[in-house]
């Protein structure tokens, strides 16, 4: 076995045993997670006894990542496991993308070796990398194109970024980007790449088109949430200092500080050489960064466009992972490029990278740990309700916790949540009794109407005509969440 094979087996080891491993063992991140997996379960149900049509693939997410993975479910059977194991699969991509691109860029293995173990062992992106998610899975799409615009391959550049482009709608953006790209190297534009990458939003308006007769139709209910969510939770429509500060904290935690540092240390320098008189040996330096650079910028600002305009109220560590697999290579080229202009820095600037990763890697380490505890407490929560809810009584439970109504095993029609015309304390009540509500589950959170009704010294032994039956806490990270059955007989059926 020569050198080069047994490199790529260890580094495929060191990043796949982790996110395989957490496949199996780790919950899923996120509620929406869990809904991916029905829909994955539902695919790969009609692949298998061939019912599947074009139009099964319309839903409120782009379709690629759920068709990939129900795909492969149809031969694991296990709907649960295949989404995660997928996004495994595709963590570890983006990983070995990481080293290539950070060798490609600066030449140097030692570096690359780094940047592969600086995503490698990354926490958040372990964690993300075993859930049901599209975030990992969008980021290797990115990347590989990244990957072949850096080649100068623009077919192959295109048919990935297409492949993005039906992972996540953000990737629509690089219709504009790789060819802009293309121009300013070798000015002109390939129309067949540029007509591959129009296929993925053209797909996507026809899909629509066959499933509703609109063609924006996914877009109008995404819009339609979007507005629910600020009309269940008005703060989110404004910006607070706090509020702010709490979101730009997250953003960080996903970018990590360095890179955001090094990303724009980075374009400084870039745009610093680009306006000197050009050089061979200084545009050599520089050319090779600047993809990277507008890959990244693209993605950065269309989230900050997207948050400004609250069109993306919430920030999620997780929304900064593609950004972190962007901007690691431009880590390793800034570090690089101030060591040849000032070498006298080096050393200290290394000492400040590693520093600053390993305080954003505890930080994120922090924050896993208090999503498990989280998840732990909602799985309790879901494991009582399955057990002693009456599937067979007209009776319904209100309960804004999404991960506890898909771990609940309980039909979807059986809940009764905050969007469905809950918004005041009377109307509370009333629409609890019109719906046969016998259970609340009930926890502090942003959009649930009951953490607007009632503060949370309320949260006790009863709360109106409920009593509580069990309750689900943790410490670290605290998380909480009551459970509570109507004392009012008409609603024991």
């Amino acid at each position: 076995m020569n050198h080069r094979l047994r490199l790529w087996l260890l580094l495929t080891s060191l990043a796949g045993i982790p996110r395989l491993v957490g496949a199996f063992l780790l919950p899923n991140t996120f509620g929406d997670a869990y809904v991916y997996i029905r829909d994955i379960g539902t695919l790969s149900t009609k692949i298998r006894t061939t019912t599947f049509a074009i139009t099964d693939l319309y839903g409120f997410w782009l379709p690629l990542y759920q068709f990939i993975a129900a795909f492969i479910n149809v031969f694991v059977g296990n709907g649960f496991y295949a989404g995660k194991i997928v996004s495994a699969l595709f963590g570890i991509g983006v990983c070995l993308l990481v080293y290539v691109i950070t060798l490609q860029v600066v030449e140097h293995q030692r570096a690359a070796l780094l940047a592969f173990a600086l995503i490698a062992l990354n926490p958040l992106h372990i964690l993300n990398s075993t859930s049901a998610l599209t975030d990992v899975p969008h980021a290797f799409f990115v990347m590989l194109s990244l990957f072949f615009v850096l080649k100068r391959k623009w077919i192959p550049a295109a048919i990935f970024a297409g492949l993005a482009g039906l992972t996540r709608v953000e990737s629509w953006m690089l219709i504009a980007v790789i060819p802009t790209l293309q121009f300013c190297k070798e000015r002109r534009v390939s129309i067949p790449a540029l007509l591959v990458m129009l296929f993925a939003p053209l797909f996507w308006f026809w899909v629509s088109w066959k499933a509703t007769g609109d063609w924006l139709a996914c877009f109008r209910v995404r819009q339609q949430y979007h507005d629910w969510l600020l009309a269940q939770n008005p703060a989110l429509d404004h910006f607070t200092f706090i509020g702010v500060l709490k979101d730009g904290a997250m953003f960080l935690s996903g970018v990590d500080i360095a890179v955001v540092i090094a990303v724009i240390a980075a374009a400084g320098l870039a745009v610093k050489r680009l306006a000197r008189p050009a050089t061979a040996a200084a545009d050599g330096l520089v050319a090779p960064i600047l993809p990277p650079l507008l890959f990244f910028f693209a993605f950065f600002a269309l989230l900050v466009v997207a948050y400004l305009t609250h069109q993306q109220p919430i920030i999620f560590p997780r929304y900064g992972l593609i950004l972190f697999s962007l901007g690691i290579p431009i880590l390793a080229w800034t570090y690089f490029a101030i060591k040849r202009m000032r070498p006298e820095w080096s050393r200290r600037v290394l000492l400040v990278v590693v520093a600053l990763c390993v305080l954003n890697a505890s930080a994120q380490f922090t924050g896993a740990v208090g999503e498990l505890n989280r998840y732990r407490a909602q799985r309790q929560v879901a494991d009582y309700l399955r057990t002693h809810f009456d599937a067979n009584s007209n009776a319904k439970i209100f309960c804004d916790e999404g991960t506890v109504r898909v771990l609940s095993g309980i039909p979807d029609d059986r809940f009764v949540i905050s969007s469905n015309g809950l918004k005041d304390y009377e109307g509370f009540w009333s629409a609890l009794a019109a719906n046969d509500v016998e259970w609340l589950v009930i926890s502090p959170q942003p959009g649930s109407v009951p953490s607007q009704l009632f503060p949370w010294s309320e949260y006790g032994e009863h709360v109106g005509t409920y009593q509580v039956v069990f309750s689900s806490h943790t410490e670290f990270l605290p998380s909480h969440i009551w459970v509570y059955r109507s004392t009012v007989p008409d609603h024991e059926q």
